[in-house]
């Protein structure tokens, strides 16, 4: 029996009716010409009138412990080059994404209102894991992708953090925003384990009373890798395929890529939900068979 595929070339997608595209991440606010639009990232310029208030303590104090994490690490990738650390214990990914997470739900920024995380600035609540974000058999079937398999079929995956958009009550949009980590690293192809999670969440959002009314639940997942790596992935179902924008991985190996990659990162984190999601782009049509 063949054993799953770890991750999938764009080819190998396309014979799943999965189309996977190239995302550009981009500082403008801006998206694809040809893409369609459901999460609308901060710009640049928007992002610089929160900056972080290191007059909160709390703040202070996290800022710096990431510092000193992000200098072991590089004293430790220091060693691996002449071989006194063993790369096998790299656990960069588990980091990468705590520090995605206490940049945009802790840390205090500076303004007048009375919001001051990013996650309240850009409408998004956050919300623990359960079955209005992800039933637990789609969860499962993300982090053990081939319990019988050894290894797994991908990297053991961590679910860590999800929000969805903060309306009024009894108001709900089925855009979903979420983070995870993936415990090994990956190349440029898609893993199987990132497709289960955008399709779990898929299922369990339109599966919802509250959400009959809506036809695509957009997704957008921040996905960390050992080897302090990451990449952002938007998908939806456009009525014939589940199209996933997907960007290529960057590198938060240096201090310098650090500061460039962590604010792009951040303005897609903070996107705004929208688009028309009670309406299929291309509508499904039931095929018409021929009688005699």
């Amino acid at each position: 029996m063949r054993s799953p595929l770890t991750s999938l070339t764009n080819d190998q997608a396309a014979d799943y009716n999965i189309n996977c595209a190239e995302l550009t991440l981009r500082t403008d606010g801006g998206s694809s010409a040809t893409a369609q639009t459901y999460f609308k990232p901060w710009t640049l310029e928007k992002l610089e009138q929160f900056p972080l208030n290191l007059d909160d303590p709390d703040t202070k104090r996290s800022v710096r412990v990431n510092e000193a994490c992000f200098a072991d690490l590089d004293e430790e990738r220091s060693r691996e080059s002449t071989g006194e650390n063993d790369p096998e214990s790299d656990d960069s990914g588990l980091l990468l994404s705590s520090v995605f997470l206490w940049e945009f739900t802790a840390h205090a920024r500076r303004t007048t209102r009375v919001e001051h995380t990013l996650d309240d600035l850009s409408g998004w609540f956050g919300r623990s894991f359960n079955n209005t974000i992800i039933k637990e058999r789609y969860m499962n079937m993300a982090m053990f992708t081939d319990p019988g398999s050894d290894p797994l079929a991908s990297p053991p995956l961590r679910f860590e953090d999800a929000w969805y958009p903060n309306l009024p009550e009894g108001q709900e949009l089925p855009h979903i925003n979420l983070i995870v980590t993936h415990e090994g690293v990956c190349d440029n192809n898609i893993l199987r384990s990132e497709l289960l999670v955008l399709v779990g969440v898929m299922r369990t959002r339109l599966g919802r009373v509250e959400l009959q009314d809506h036809v695509v639940a957009p997704v957008l997942l921040t996905s960390c890798t050992n080897n302090l790596k990451a990449r952002i992935l938007i998908a939806y179902f456009d009525g014939k395929e589940l199209v996933v924008l997907k960007s290529p991985l960057h590198d938060f190996y240096t201090p310098g890529a650090r500061e460039t990659n962590i604010t792009l990162f951040l303005l897609y984190m903070c996107s705004q939900a929208v688009g028309d999601t009670k309406a299929l782009l291309r509508p499904m049509v039931k095929e018409e068979h021929a009688t005699d």
